[in-house]
């Protein structure tokens, strides 16, 4: 397919003209480029769009330059598309370092290995380097930011007709055909072809009208069925051997074949009948794999990422370790890629010359020494973080001639004893980032070559028994191949891409090696989560499924098998001690659970009292101090799966909570058992909720803890209080368990709200005076950034973070966060599940939904009372602050890696500074204010070094009643010792909570304020509307200037016409006046050189006629100077005349020596003759005076024109 680049000019030809004088520098147009493939247009304007070429309001290209000719297929070069939409986004859209020069250089970089025009990439930077760009960028700024709003930059919309840019979901799924056979041959053929599944026979003819109905259906159903069978079309009018074998003689007919053999047959033209027997035919080819039955959340999840490699060391460092090699360009240009990319994103990050960096790499694997290589390939394991890299590389040519020069070389050149370990490692890490593009997978799965280097590495890299990193990474590697296989499979298609010979070497080697790994954890779960993938919905008759057999994989697998003996001492230990009462607190007294009385949420009636259930002494006492509770849940299944021991015991009277010293045998207390000394810990807080063991007595239910705990800081929450909750422990630990709880045991959250809800209902029956107005919000704290849970979110683009401001009487708040007020429980658990839906959860070792964020949920509760006797109101207004905090983990006990690495930092960073809030606020000697601080406690307390501190700020230590719930594994020595210090120290907090209420107002001065601000609406209304007039008014001036703009170049086109047409008349006198110059030299030759006359006799007289004028002109001698200076200016005027005459008179002379006296009286006609010529030139030279004159002045007035209008002309360029 031809690549064409078309290039447009924003300026409309002012650029040419105007860029010298503005930039200092000629400019030829400000360049917006596009790429043409395959009859369509690719550009990005905010998105990357698709567009019949020239057909958007840009008009045609100013130029269409062929770039050349690229062979890859459209459906590759569509995911390519796909996968550069996260970068080209319009929030990314920069006007100078990001736009679409930018997106057309990458797409014609991947087409065709190298980019555009370095002149047109170049421009926008050489713009932004002059004065004059850098005084038109911020309005140029502001208005991009405002087409980024409007969600483009130059208006152009994707054209959906015709459009070959598809959603991800939508490509490599290609839809069937109905098959057209009129042979016999042809049907055997197909169905043969299809005995592995299914095919449908339609027997149909050109002349039957009920046949024809059906058409549309059963291309309809071809499409759904695609691969998974055959629809087949025969018109028994043409093939008559297919309708005589088949016995077929109406139409229309079908028959239908399973794996080969004939099931069914039936005949009619009903569409539900057709549908619902193809519909079978496919599920009855196609059954359910059994794997679907059963409960693998891990394995069912269909958006399961592929493991990556995402950490870049110093750059500096790691180029410096390849020495000579360290100074080659290509590298260099690597390292300013990788630098821009983590520093300011990869939309800022312009693709170097891969092609040279590549090249460098083939080569340096024979130059460069082998110990020395990891560092190089190092560094295309950092530049293939971008898909963009690994888009290039998959579609290199030749085919991989670099990843299968370096796998090559890692596999086959090198021994594998004598391979160096960071090399090995940075190779498993570099091929886990090939899947970063969507376009590596399947080549790895299809290409021969490729996917043998790729399965040889692996394998042998499972062997390597003496570093546990290359085990880990190796089972990455194998688990990114399965999870692009295992896509595939469950995409409904006729089989896998990766063939099955490859498979088994797979799993065999995954199963050699989960039975010979001891001693890396994190090594043995990825092995098992790669072959979990591999064999998840495996073909149930293949090799591979009877090699699982052979090898008893599920023996090989359980790992109860290779710890029986430590499991049986720990079960006897359990056993030996399941009696001691430190364990299970008043366990001699049993109470069936099925005779407890446990409340829903549904039936918890409002302003409903204690039940005596919790002693008053756990109630919170008046002094101000946080109210601290503590609760340990139940055991989990991978706790009950190793006899974990419980190492919890509370009293129900003294509140007291002790810590067990752990069992030696227990795995999970190693870390414990490290310690120099591990003793009992006892604890005293507020309340300790048993919530062990639902057998026993002390239970502690959902609903206890709301009637201990939510109940009474409702309460004060209608005495006008702000109130928070807020769950801390370990992660698993069951925090967000004892605030949301499920449907059928709801939290502390859902309950609060239903109560909330009931007494507003009940006090509105009481007191019909008093109105109440409630509004919820929903954030959570993600990585230090809060977003909004109630905002949706919109796929594809990244999420918008808020800000946090605070305010001097409200304290910390967050900026534009969503509030909307509620009227009834069903809106605001409605709002509930949306932010819960919305909310960032994880699956990790410790726990399957692990949250990810800090949860935050508001209620705002404002009561309006009337009074009707006084006629005043009085306002009371509270908040409801209930925080679902993230839970604290280690990572070596979650396994975490990549992004949930990430998250895990930041939320122990956002609890450790909880934890230094808490222990500055508890300690009052911390609080004293530092020399030269006005404020006391703010300059020691450090609120602001976490986000979720700022905004508990009043919470923790400011105008709030609060309540901490410490939630315990029942297990876990560590962490539960913890959590317990964390809230012992917390409960030493006081608060200083009052009552906001606004003092009553009468109605007069309720009055006033509602006029005060009916004022202000109105002078808001005034700027409101001046404002649109302002908008009006810039608008006609537009419009105004448009029409002048429009005026002006009328003016220039007239005057250029205007300009030709006194051109052409100058050209015409010219012409003329050279005319009349050749016309005038013509008779001046004519008098110089007169045709000699015919002589003729001279009569008697004229020698007397002679002889008086010489008389005469003596006469005339003797007169004064002035008549002799007037004849000799005379006889220079008629100098040729004088020279004619004298020569006649020669003659005559001559004549009258012969006594010819006849002559002389024909001088006399000849003077006539030369006066007459004379009189003649002298009136042409006149007239040629006057031509001069003349042309003079219509030069001088066009050329005054022209010098007047010029400057019009600049100026009007100018604006």
């Amino acid at each position: 397919m031809d690549v064409y680049l078309l290039v447009y000019d924003l300026s409309g030809g002012l650029a040419r003209q105007m860029s010298l004088g503005l930039l200092g520098f000629q400019l030829d147009a400000i360049y917006h480029t596009s790429v043409q493939l395959n009859g369509r247009e690719y550009v990005y304007d905010g998105n990357v769009v698709a567009i019949r070429p020239g057909f958007s309001h840009l008009g045609q290209p100013m130029q269409k330059l062929h770039l050349g000719t690229t062979s890859l297929p459209m459906d590759v070069i569509e995911e390519y598309l796909d996968s550069l939409r996260g970068i080209y986004t319009v929030e990314a859209y920069d006007l100078w370092r990001h736009n679409c020069n930018n997106f057309s250089n990458d797409f014609v970089t991947f087409l065709l290995g190298e980019g555009i025009p370095s002149h047109i990439t170049n421009m926008p930077q050489a713009v932004l380097d002059s004065p004059f760009g850098q005084m038109l960028l911020p309005a140029l700024s502001q208005q991009i930011n405002a087409n980024k709003r409007r969600g483009g930059i130059l208006g152009i919309e994707q054209q959906t007709p015709g459009s070959s840019v598809k959603p991800k979901s939508q490509l490599h799924h290609p839809s069937g055909k109905v098959h057209v056979v009129s042979t016999l041959g042809q049907l055997d053929e197909l169905v043969e072809r299809y005995r592995k599944s299914c095919a449908v026979v339609f027997f149909t003819s050109a002349t039957c009208p009920p046949c024809k109905t059906l058409y549309p259906l059963y291309d309809d159903l071809a499409a759904e069925v695609g691969d998974r069978g055959a629809l087949i079309k025969v018109d028994i009018s043409q093939a008559f051997d297919v309708g005589s074998r088949y016995s077929v003689s109406a139409t229309p007919t079908f028959i239908t074949f399973l794996r080969g053999q004939q099931e069914n047959r039936w005949s009619g033209a009903d569409p539900t009948t057709l549908r619902g027997n193809v519909q079978l035919l496919v599920q009855m080819a196609w059954p359910p794999h059994p794997h679907l039955a059963l409960r693998l959340p891990s394995f069912s999840n269909p958006n399961a990422e592929q493991i990556t490699f995402t950490k870049i060391p110093p750059l500096p460092k790691l180029i410096a370790k390849l020495g000579p090699t360290s100074t080659d360009p290509a590298i260099q240009n690597i390292a300013t890629f990788l630098e821009t990319r983590a520093s300011e994103g990869p939309a800022e990050a312009t693709l170097p010359d891969l092609a040279a960096f590549t090249s460098l790499i083939r080569t340096s694997l024979a130059t460069i020494p082998t110990p020395s290589l990891f560092p190089l390939i190092d560094l295309l394991r950092c530049a293939l973080i971008d898909p963009r890299v690994s888009g290039f590389l998959a579609e290199e040519s030749p085919p991989h001639q670099t990843l299968g020069a370096i796998l090559t070389h890692v596999t086959t050149t090198i021994p594998p004893s004598s391979c160096p370990y960071a090399l090995r490692l940075v190779t498993l890490q570099m091929a886990c980032n090939l899947f970063t593009s969507p376009l590596y997978p399947p080549q790895i799965l299809t290409h021969a070559d490729l996917r043998g280097l790729v399965t040889k590495l692996v394998s042998s890299s499972f062997l390597n028994e003496s570093h546990s990193n290359v085990r880990v990474a190796a089972a990455g590697l194998l688990f990114n191949v399965a999870l692009a296989n295992g896509k595939v499979r469950r995409g409904g298609g006729p089989g896998d891409e990766l063939p099955e010979a490859e498979q088994v070497e797979l799993a065999a080697a995954a199963l050699e090696a989960i039975a010979q790994e001891e001693i890396s954890a994190e090594a043995l779960e990825g092995m098992l989560r790669a072959l979990g993938w591999l064999v998840y919905c495996l073909p149930v008759e293949g090799e591979l499924a009877d090699l699982l057999r052979a090898l008893e994989a599920g023996e090989a697998v359980n790992l109860e098998a290779r710890y029986r003996d430590v499991i049986a001492d720990i079960h006897e230990t359990l056993i030996g001690i399941s009696l001691d009462p430190r364990l299970m607190p008043n366990s001699a007294g049993h109470l069936d659970v099925a005779q407890r009385s446990v409340r829903s949420c549904a039936s918890t009636p409002s302003l409903r009292s204690r039940d005596g259930t919790v002693p008053p002494h756990a109630r919170m006492d008046p002094g101000g101090n946080v109210r601290v509770v503590v609760r340990v849940r139940a055991f989990l299944p991978r706790e009950i799966d190793r006899n974990a021991e419980c190492l919890i015991h509370m009293d129900p009277l003294t509140q007291q909570t002790t810590l067990l010293v752990p069992n030696d045998t227990d795995p999970a207390n190693a870390r414990a058992r490290s310690r120099k000394a591990v003793e009992e810990k006892t604890f005293t807080f507020d309340s300790s909720f048993w919530s062990h063991d639902p057998e026993d007595e002390h239970y502690a239910t959902q609903e206890d803890v709301y009637d201990s705990l939510g109940e009474e800081f409702l309460d004060h929450n209608f005495e006008g209080y702000h109130t928070c909750i807020f769950a801390y422990g370990q992660t698993g630990s069951g925090k967000s368990y004892t605030m949301m709880g499920t449907p059928d045991h709801p939290g502390l959250i859902p309950r609060t709200c239903e109560d909330l809800f009931e007494r507003i209902a009940a006090a509105q029956d009481e007191t019909p005076n008093i109105s109440y107005n409630v509004r919820v919000s929903y954030f959570e704290v993600y990585n230090e950034h809060v977003r909004d849970l109630l905002v949706p979110i919109i796929p594809h683009q990244p999420p918008y973070y808020l800000k946090i401001r605070e305010s001097p009487t409200e304290g910390p708040y967050v900026k534009d966060l969503t509030e909307v007020p509620v009227r009834s429980l069903h809106e605001i658990l409605r709002y509930m599940r949306v932010g819960d839906n919305n909310r960032t959860t994880a699956s990790t070792k410790m726990n399957d939904t692990s949250s990810r964020s800090h949860a935050v949920f508001t209620i705002m509760l404002k009561q309006i009372h009337h009074d009707l006797e006084t006629d005043e109101t009085t306002e009371r207004s509270s908040r409801i602050r209930l925080v679902d905090l993230a839970g604290s983990e280690r990572a070596k006990s979650t396994e975490a890696t990549g992004q949930r690495l990430r998250e895990g930092s930041n939320i122990n960073k956002s609890l450790t500074t909880l934890g230094r809030v808490i222990a500055a606020l508890a300690d009052p000697k911390q609080q004293r204010p530092r020399p030269g601080s006005s404020r006391k406690g703010e300059s020691v307390v450090p609120y602001r070094d976490s986000i979720l501190t700022w905004l508990l700020k009043d919470s923790l230590g400011g105008n709030s009643k609060t309540a901490m719930i410490a939630c315990i594994a029942p297990s876990d020595y560590e962490e539960t010792l913890s959590t317990l210090r964390y809230a012992d120290q917390a409960k030493r907090i006081r608060t200083r909570a009052v009552v906001n209420q606004v003092d009553s107002i009468s109605q007069a001065e309720r009055d006033a304020q509602i006029a005060a601000m009916a004022a202000e609406i109105r002078a808001l209304q005034l700027v409101v509307g001046d404002s649109r007039r302002r908008e009006k008014d810039a608008r006609e001036a537009e419009e105004k200037l448009e029409e002048y703009q429009a005026r002006v170049r009328g003016l220039q086109q007239a005057m250029e016409e205007r300009s030709l047409v006194a051109e052409g008349k100058i050209r015409s006198l010219q012409t003329e006046n050279e005319a009349l110059r050749l016309h005038l030299k013509l008779a001046l030759e004519s008098l110089r050189n007169p045709i000699p006359a015919v002589p003729v006799p001279v009569p008697v007289f004229a020698a007397a006629a002679r002889e008086e004028k010489e008389t005469e002109k003596e006469v005339v001698d003797d007169e004064g100077g002035a008549s002799r200076h007037e004849e000799e200016s005379e006889n220079k005027e008629n100098e040729h005349g004088d020279d004619h005459d004298q020569i006649h008179d020669e003659d005559a002379d001559d004549d009258d020596d012969d006594g010819d006296d006849g002559y002389a009286s024909g001088g006399t006609g000849y003077e006539r003759q030369a006066d007459d010529m004379h009189d003649h030139m002298s009136g042409l030279l006149r007239d040629l005076d006057l031509f001069r004159r003349k042309i003079g002045d219509d030069k001088t007035r066009f050329v005054d024109e022209l010098s007047r209008r010029r400057p019009l002309a600049n100026r009007t360029n100018i604006v």
